[in-house]
């Protein structure tokens, strides 16, 4: 019985390792973007007088006076609003007191479309360029109503990339954003560092054996998003599925292994 016992135990701590080294998620991942969809996001704006708005998309929700002041947002960021002429917005988004992205939000003359040209920024300081093409679906006028984003176009790059963490967890490192998570498939909530980090984010996962798993995604203990992690037969693309709280799509990343 005990010569079983070791021969059982040595064949699991066998398959563990095997498990680890060849997991089919590590390794360096470069964002496709001609291969993925993040359009068809949503975001309600809100005009509650005193030129005072709120704004809530994917489960988040805030109030800001468009006074051109830093103001606290539910994710841990700042961000203000400065008016620009009847039919522009002027907003900056700041972590830790450094600006993230900066923006013009222009809304069209018979008010159906928000066009948004942009900065984000690197924790390095380099910036990359964006434009955001976003429709009206609901009702509201002016600023006010549901806003669907129609085009979006990114000249930033992104790699991820993904390490074994422990027995049988797994580390994920955004090296653009100098950003990292190290967690177990446990159920527990983990943080993320790095100089754009929040202490309120927390990641959450499950997964059996060695297959896709999935990842929840929490401001506050609140769910924000789910996201679900798969990689081809052939091991060269990853997919990440992102279903954000009260959003009706799905968005979709594409990565190729480098």
């Amino acid at each position: 019985m005990l010569k079983r016992l070791l021969v059982m135990t040595f064949a699991l701590f066998v398959a563990g390792h095997m498990w680890a080294a060849e997991d089919p998620f590590v390794g360096k991942w470069k964002l496709n973007a001609s291969k993925s969809s993040f359009t068809g996001m949503q975001m309600k704006i809100e005009d509650l007088g005193g030129n005072k708005y709120r704004i809530t998309s994917g489960g988040t929700s805030d109030t800001i006076t468009a006074d051109g002041t830093d103001q606290a947002a539910s994710d841990g960021s700042t961000g203000s609003i400065a008016p620009d002429g009847p039919n522009a917005w002027k907003m900056v988004i700041k972590r830790n007191g450094k600006v993230v992205s900066s923006m013009t939000h222009t809304l069209s003359a018979d008010g159906s479309t928000q066009t948004i040209k942009g900065t984000g920024y690197k924790p390095d300081g380099s910036g990359s360029d964006f434009t955001v093409i976003l429709k009206r679906v609901g009702g509201g006028s002016g600023w006010a109503g549901t806003w669907e984003d129609v085009k979006i176009e990114d000249n930033s790059s992104h790699e991820l990339h993904i390490e074994q963490y422990q027995e049988s967890g797994l580390t994920f490192k955004s090296p653009d954003y100098a950003a990292t998570v190290s967690m177990n498939f446990d159920g527990k909530d983990y943080g993320e560092s790095g100089p754009d980090a929040s202490q309120d984010d927390a990641f959450s996962g499950k997964r059996v054996g060695a297959g896709p798993f999935e990842l929840t995604f929490k401001i506050k203990g609140k769910v924000i998003e789910n996201r679900k992690y798969s990689v081809s037969p052939d091991g060269k693309t990853l997919t990440i599925t992102t279903q954000e709280v009260d959003q009706p799509r799905e968005r979709v990343a594409v990565y190729d292994k480098l």
